[in-house]
């Protein structure tokens, strides 16, 4: 194949470890969200406190913290965030 024939779409193959990482944030959002909705809380309010946002984007996870810790810790987030928001 000649310089001139070849043809490129401008993507890159993404790396193994980005979908991993991808995988990763899925299942600690994932275990939040449950997390929070076995603790009592509505899917209404969920969708209120998260604003569009995934769990991991408004609840960052912590480094080294396991999928259990962060479900805690997020539903607590949570909860504290959905109790601050003005009254409707």
């Amino acid at each position: 194949m000649g310089y001139h024939t070849a043809q490129f779409d401008g993507r890159q193959p993404a790396p193994a470890a980005l979908f991993s990482a991808h995988r990763l944030r899925r299942s600690y959002g994932r275990a939040a969200a449950r997390a929070a909705i076995a603790n009592g809380m509505l899917p209404s309010e969920l969708s209120e406190v998260l604003a569009g946002r995934s769990v991991v984007e408004a609840f960052p996870v912590a480094r080294r913290e396991s999928v259990d810790d962060y479900a805690d810790r997020a539903v607590a987030e949570m909860m504290v965030a959905y109790l601050c928001q003005p009254p409707a």
